[in-house]
């Protein structure tokens, strides 16, 4: 028999409020494997302790930017209604019923004046990133840096050209006194101290958002973003670091940064590292490898010019210190430059000879001369242990670890598109961003065990019926 059910949305109904969101939600799980009571203490400095109106409890508004970035919910506006509408939102932000939502000017004032200035967003992140080692999480042997750009809010049209001073590299120093000491080897002069002024360059400037840069990578998109580096840990996929630059920077100028803020996070470096071919270069290689670090990397035929022979046909002895060209001559080792790049030639009356020298060489040049970084040892021995089956192994591994966070990352969070404006709202983002990708897993990982625990100990105490939160 049809039946008309009456509309009725005013009778009263006595229900516990914990059975209004069902029990596998992911904002219960996170609530139970992660303690968020040092958001309070965090942020209590940042408050007046004896003057003015109660404020809303830090945590509470960390909860709900937690809400936003798990959920993908990039308006503040739109993220007070969906909690205002959604009762596991309410339960996770420890609001009532009946309890208004705070307002979203509430939010944004306070991420703007309260919460600007400090690295508020960054301690939150370390805080979990602790909780996830202290529960076995991070293994910190073996770990993936990789870098992905993330489209700034800025128009592509509105630039301007300006001109910046170039920054030397970190490792720019240790560089001059390797030259210096192959250049005192084989009896050249010492170059001198550099005096000169430093140097400058024109880049594409955007008027809305001065602190993006202009990307400039073959089958990127055009337009102004920010990279983040990102650092995960093989384990458990855990984001153990993750760090903000402007996309015209090259990515390997980020590996000094990069190491020194994991050994500040874990305490300790690696043992292992995995990088792709772009970071396939002698100083990268030469930086892991002095901290003690075996690097994984990608392998990658370096550009030469079109239709002459590349580096890769001629065999390095490095008994005589030399290459041997396709045709079996010498090309010796004749100076070391600047930069620190060794020039090996072969005589000149001999490549005039040579019946290959139209492939071997461009007609403009005389001879045949092939460089040599002064740290490509340490790039060779990288290759060769990427060629072994462990080297093969493990970084097999990386498109299951730091490609699958940064896909998770876009596709499920929001991090395609920079939210806000600048360097340091969007150093916010990529740490909430990364800290809910944590919560996340860590959840996955944790909740089983500990909803079996729960049973056990409901059918000690009760062992007659079960409650419905467990079953």
């Amino acid at each position: 028999m049809l039946k008309r059910k009456e509309a009725e949305q005013m009778q009263l109904e006595l229900v516990t409020y914990d059975l209004l969101v069902r029990p596998d939600h992911l904002l219960r799980k996170i609530d139970a494997v992660i303690d968020f009571s040092f958001i309070h203490d965090l942020c209590a400095p940042l408050y007046c302790a004896d003057n003015g109106r109660p404020a809303i409890d830090p945590e509470i508004l960390f909860r709900m930017l937690f809400v936003g970035y798990l959920y993908g919910i990039r308006s503040e506006v739109r993220l007070c209604e969906e909690i205002q509408d959604n009762m596991a939102y309410r339960w996770f932000c420890g609001l009532g019923l009946t309890e208004k939502v705070p307002d979203h000017a509430t939010i944004s004032v306070n991420r703007k004046r309260r919460f600007r200035n400090n690295d508020i967003a960054e301690q939150i992140f370390q805080e979990i990133l602790n909780q996830a080692q202290e529960k076995g999480l991070v293994g910190g042997k073996i770990l993936y840096t990789d870098s992905t750009h993330v489209k700034a809010l800025a128009n592509k049209h509105k630039k301007v050209t300006v001109i910046v001073t170039r920054t030397p590299k970190t490792y720019i120093r240790e560089l001059d006194a390797a030259v210096a000491e192959e250049r005192k080897r084989i009896g050249k002069k010492k170059f001198d101290d550099k005096n000169d002024p430093p140097s400058t360059g024109k880049i594409q400037q955007s008027k809305s958002d001065p602190d993006s840069g202009q990307l400039h990578k073959e089958g990127k998109p055009d337009g102004f973003h920010y990279s983040e580096h990102r650092t995960v840990d093989s384990r458990h996929n855990i984001i153990v670091n993750t760090h903000i630059t402007p996309a015209n920077v090259n990515d390997t100028d980020a590996i000094p940064v990069i190491l020194q803020q994991i050994q500040k996070r874990l305490g300790h470096l690696p043992f292992y590292m995995g990088l792709d071919a772009g970071y396939h270069n002698a100083p990268v290689a030469h930086q892991l490898r002095s901290n003690n670090i075996q690097p994984v990397l990608g392998y990658r035929r370096h550009t030469h010019a079109h239709g002459t022979y590349g580096k890769f046909r001629f065999r390095y002895d490095p008994a005589l210190d030399c290459y041997i060209c396709p045709q079996g001559c010498l090309l010796r080792h004749t100076t070391t430059t600047r930069e620190g790049f060794r020039q090996y030639c072969c005589d000149t009356r001999t490549c005039q000879a040579c019946p290959k020298k139209a492939e071997c060489f461009g007609a403009s040049s005389k001879r045949k001369m092939v460089t040599r970084h002064v740290w490509q040892d340490d790039l060779d021995q990288a290759d060769a242990f990427t060629k072994t089956p462990a080297g093969k192994n493990l970084y097999a591994w990386r498109k299951q670890t730091i490609e699958r966070s940064f896909a998770d990352a876009k596709q499920l969070h929001g991090f395609r598109y920079a939210r806000m404006r600048g360097n340091a709202n969007m150093r916010e983002q990529s740490f909430l961003t990364a800290a809910v990708q944590n919560m996340k897993k860590m959840a996955s990982l944790l909740w089983k065990p500990l909803l079996r625990s729960f049973r056990s100990l409901a059918y000690i105490l009760f062992p007659v019926w079960q409650t419905p939160c467990l079953s």
